[in-house]
């Protein structure tokens, strides 16, 4: 939709406009206070972005009373309930408590916050509600991305939603269509049918969770059915058709089955926010997503661009580096080069957790590289027991000549999402095989696993049985 651009009323000067206040956004903005810098931020809408108000903070807060629910279920005689609306409560004054903190943090650094829309131009930023320009010297633009609806149906808000409206229901939806088996689908699935709400999980590729190895896939597809997940995969949806009448939706499939639900989430994917952003700006895209280079440069001059907007991983952690990556490369007058995204590690919050990094083995077939293949069930680890991960694997991916080059990790375990962390010193080659087999690792721990699966690659297993 275009919008129209007032009047100019008044002009202010920086050394640096950030455009957009998520993760990557506000943490740029920050660091370049710190480094002496005059620096306007401009969010149209909530500080924290994507992340804190729609995505990682409230999926996690549900998540983390999802899995409650689950380790109670194992030993109650009757199901374990919640309160929805208490529910909801609890995770707003989550959001709204960190979205305060990342405000008050702006505020004690010194960073002038605009809330307004902001339109990239030659010479600075126009805010398009009050009219105001500020010019700058650099602009760094952080606009991330919003959901994308399917073809013909657009989000309604109350029968057809994105990840921005499920986490926020006045009442807990009996049952849940969800299209789209990445990450997102994958995590709403898993929460919801632990809560007792009947689940459709449907994927248009072979598999759910298309971006990982088959083995990660199928282990997570036995998981959700287990959990009472009806999953279809090869299957695509042909229309949605609301029945306001009866409080429910009718999914139509390619496989002309139909599905009726209260509610249809779609997670299909992420759009770029630049649209009515730039006016006589030339910015290369590819995707839609803003290309970058070392420093996070645009080919615009003075303009970087950071976090989803900057494409993919569209993870949060990566938008925060690269924002600091821009930062510091303007501080110290020399691009510094973007993180390398194969290093970041990917993580679903499952339950069953699934965290990687580095190659899939099929990444590797294809750019034909030889490599070895090392799979270690973890079922074994006291704490995957007890944890309900029976399950569980690791997945070491090495150069065929040379099992010290680590080319990919893949974990799914029980807290899979916090012991990848310390897998990325051995894929970074800081750490060798050896070294790691000798890491006291705290029992008790899925973190076990890294020392497990650095005797097993060395052929000295202790807790798994290996034939010389």
């Amino acid at each position: 939709m275009n919008r129209e651009v007032v009047y100019l009323v008044t002009t202010a000067n920086y050394d640096i406009v950030v455009v957009g206040g998520g993760i990557a956004g506000y943490s740029a903005a920050i660091r370049l206070a710190q480094r002496g810098r005059k620096v306007a931020l401009i969010e149209e809408r909530f500080l924290g972005g994507e992340c804190t108000n729609y995505g990682c903070v409230p999926s996690k807060a549900l998540y983390r009373i999802a899995e409650s629910i689950k380790g109670l279920k194992r030993f109650c005689r009757s199901p374990p309930t919640i309160s929805w609306p208490d529910t909801v409560s609890w995770v707003k004054n989550i959001v709204d408590n960190l979205r305060n903190g990342i405000k008050y943090l702006v505020d004690r650094y010194g960073v002038e916050l605009y809330t307004d829309h902001a339109i990239v131009t030659p010479k600075g930023v126009k805010l398009a509600d009050s009219g105001e320009h500020l010019d700058s010297r650099e602009i760094i633009v952080a606009t991330g991305t919003i959901p994308r609806p399917l073809p013909q149906t657009p989000f309604d808000g109350r029968h057809v939603l994105s990840n921005r409206e499920i986490f926020y229901l006045k009442q807990q939806p009996s049952s849940l269509v969800i299209v789209g088996g990445g990450a997102i689908g994958v995590e709403i699935a898993h929460i919801f049918a632990l809560l007792g709400t009947e689940v459709y999980l449907v994927e248009a590729q072979p598999r759910i969770l298309p971006m990982c190895d088959p083995d990660v896939s199928r282990a997570i597809k036995t998981h959700l059915s287990d959990l009472g997940v009806k999953i279809r995969t090869s299957t695509t949806v042909n229309k949605i058709e609301v029945r306001s009448r009866v409080e429910e939706a009718e999914v139509t499939l390619s496989t002309g089955d139909k599905l009726r639900a209260e509610k249809v989430l779609v997670a299909i994917g992420r759009t770029p926010r630049t649209e009515d952003l730039f006016q006589g700006v030339d910015v290369r895209l590819s995707k839609g997503f803003i290309e970058v280079g070392d420093g996070l440069r645009t080919s615009a001059p003075r303009i970087r661009a950071v976090g989803d907007v900057a494409g993919p991983p569209l993870l949060a952690h990566k938008a925060l580096l690269e924002g600091l990556v821009a930062a510091e490369s303007i501080a110290s007058g020399k691009d510094l080069p973007r993180p390398e995204p194969k290093a970041i590690p990917f993580t679903i919050f499952s339950g069953l957790e699934v965290s990687f990094l580095g190659y899939t083995e099929e990444e590797l077939r294809s750019m034909g590289v030889k490599y070895k293949r090392y799979r270690l069930p973890l079922g074994f680890l006291p704490s995957s027991m007890i944890k309900g991960g029976e399950r569980s694997f690791v997945k070491i991916l090495t150069r065929e000549e040379n099992p010290e080059e680590v080319l990919g990790i893949h974990m799914v375990a029980p807290n899979a999402s916090e012991v990848i962390s310390a897998f990325i010193p051995l894929y970074l080659r800081k750490l060798r095989l050896a070294d790691v087999a000798r890491i006291p690792y705290p029992h008790m721990t899925v973190s076990e696993a890294l020392r497990e699966v650095a005797e097993y690659i060395l052929g000295e297993p202790i807790h798994v049985f290996a034939r010389r």
